[in-house]
C-alpha cells in the first residue's frame, strides 16, 4: 500500500477506535458507503442525513421491535425488551399518547423555577472553592431530580438512578454487549421501579406516570409491574443521561470559542440556539438501531427482512449535504432541521424538558462564571458504543 492509498473502510460501533473518535469513520461512510454493510453481523449502517431522516419516517420498513441497541440488532447477544422505544404500531402510539402530557411544553415550563433554583444553589455552594464538576455536581443531579419529579419518584432516588444509568450505559471497547455489571445495574433499576409501580397499584406513593401505564391495555390486557418498570426505565435513561452530556458539550465548545461565549453572555436569548447546535454537533446518542421488516433498496444495496440497521444520528447531524461547514460549532447557526432528538414516531418524548434544562443551566453558569476555565486534561469520557459524552467536566473560575 502506498502512502496515498486509503485504508479499506471498516466500521463497527464496537471497534475501540470508533469508540474513541467515530467522526472520521462517519465522514468516510457518508462519502464512500452511505448504506454500509457490516458483514460480520449481516447488518447495515445509514450515515447521511436525508437517508436517516426518511428512514425514521418509514415505520413499515424499519421497525423497533428487534431492539434499538447494537447488542440487540447487530450482535444479537441481548434480547429486545418491552420498553416504549422497542415497540411499534398502535401499541407504541397509545402508550405515547397516554404519557405525552407529562413531557409537554407546558410541563417543562412548570419546572423552570425548580431547575433554576437548583442550578443557582449548586453553583453558590462551590463559589468559595472556585470549581464545580459541570457533569457530576451540576447537570447530573439536576437531570435526576427533574426525572424524579416527572416520574413521581422520591427526590432521594436521583442519585440511585444516576448510578444505575452510568453503570448500564458503559461498555468496554470491543465488547459486543453490556458487561455483567451493566446488566446487573439494569436489573436493579428495573426492580426498584417495579416496586414503585406495585406501591401505586396498592394506592400508595405519589400519583404519576405509573398510574398512566397502569390504566393502559396492550393487546387486550393490562400491563404487569415489570413491563411498566421497563417503560419507565427507558424514560429514566433518556432523562438522566443525554441532557447532561449536551450541557457539558456546550460548555466545552464555548470554552474553545471565547468570542461565542462572550456573545451568549451579552445575549442570553441566543442560548437555546447554542444548546441545539451542541446537540447537533456533539449528539450523545450515536445511533439507534432498527430491524428491516420488508425488503427495500437504498444506494443500490438490497436490505432483507430480519437484518439490523443502524441509524447513525451523530453522523447525519454532521452531513455536509445538509449543513455548511458541519464540523464547526456555530452558536448562531440557523438550523432548519436536525436529528438531535430523533425524528418521526419515535422522536424523543422528553425534548421539551431537555431544552428547558439545557437553557436554564447554561444561563446560570454563564451568569455566575462567564469566564470559567476548563483543564481539558481532567475531562473524563465514557467508553461506550451508543451513548458518547463526558462523565466529568471540571469548571474553574476566579474566586
Amino acid at each position: 500500500m502506498t502512502p496515498s492509498t486509503p485504508a479499506r473502510l471498516r466500521y463497527s460501533p464496537f471497534l475501540p477506535e470508533v469508540m474513541v473518535d467515530p467522526f472520521p469513520f462517519y465522514r468516510r461512510l457518508r462519502d464512500e458507503a452511505p448504506a454500509y454493510h457490516l458483514e460480520e453481523y449481516d447488518a447495515w449502517a445509514l450515515s447521511r442525513f436525508e437517508d436517516v431522516w426518511q428512514a425514521t419516517e418509514d415505520v413499515e420498513t424499519f421497525v423497533n421491535a428487534g431492539g434499538t441497541t447494537a447488542a440487540q440488532a447487530l450482535s444479537k447477544v441481548e434480547s429486545p425488551v418491552a420498553s416504549i422505544n422497542q415497540i411499534d404500531g398502535d401499541a407504541h402510539t397509545s402508550l405515547r399518547k397516554a404519557i405525552r402530557g407529562v413531557f409537554s411544553r407546558a410541563s417543562a415550563h412548570a419546572l423552570e423555577s425548580l431547575v433554576r433554583s437548583e442550578a443557582r444553589s449548586k453553583l453558590a455552594a462551590h463559589r468559595e472553592s472556585g470549581e464545580i464538576d459541570a457533569v457530576r455536581e451540576l447537570a447530573d443531579p439536576i437531570a435526576a431530580l427533574v426525572a424524579c419529579r416527572l416520574l413521581s419518584l422520591p427526590d432521594e432516588a436521583g442519585s440511585l438512578l444516576v448510578g444505575w444509568v452510568h453503570r448500564y450505559t458503559q461498555n468496554a471497547p470491543g465488547d459486543e454487549g453490556r458487561s455483567p455489571d451493566a446488566l446487573a445495574a439494569a436489573m436493579e433499576m428495573n426492580q426498584y421501579l417495579a416496586e414503585r409501580v406495585a406501591e401505586r397499584r396498592r394506592g400508595r406513593g405519589e400519583p404519576g406516570v405509573a398510574d398512566l401505564f397502569l390504566a393502559q391495555e396492550i393487546g387486550g390486557r393490562k400491563l404487569i409491574d415489570l413491563e411498566i418498570a421497563s417503560h419507565m426505565q427507558t424514560l429514566v435513561i433518556g432523562g438522566t443521561d443525554t441532557t447532561p452530556k449536551v450541557i457539558s458539550a456546550t460548555l466545552l465548545r464555548l470554552h474553545g470559542s471565547p468570542e461565542q461565549r462572550a456573545d451568549l453572555v451579552a445575549h442570553p436569548s441566543a442560548i437555546p440556539g447554542a444548546f441545539v447546535e451542541a446537540l447537533r454537533i456533539d449528539m450523545p446518542t450515536q445511533f439507534m438501531a432498527r430491524t428491516v421488516a420488508r425488503e427495500t433498496t437504498l444506494h443500490g444495496q438490497k436490505m432483507h427482512p430480519g437484518q439490523g440497521v443502524l441509524f447513525l444520528f451523530a453522523s447525519a447531524n454532521r452531513d455536509e449535504r445538509e449543513y455548511a461547514d458541519p464540523d464547526r460549532f456555530d452558536s448562531r447557526r440557523k438550523i432548519r432541521r436536525h436529528l438531535g432528538f430523533g425524528h418521526a414516531a419515535h422522536v424523543c418524548i422528553g425534548a421539551h424538558v431537555a431544552a428547558l434544562e439545557g437553557r436554564v443551566v447554561l444561563e446560570e453558569v454563564l451568569a455566575a462564571a462567564p469566564d470559567y476555565q476548563i483543564d481539558e486534561r481532567r475531562i473524563r469520557w465514557r467508553s461506550a458504543d451508543q451513548l458518547r459524552g463526558m462523565t466529568s467536566l471540571p469548571l474553574a473560575w476566579d474566586r
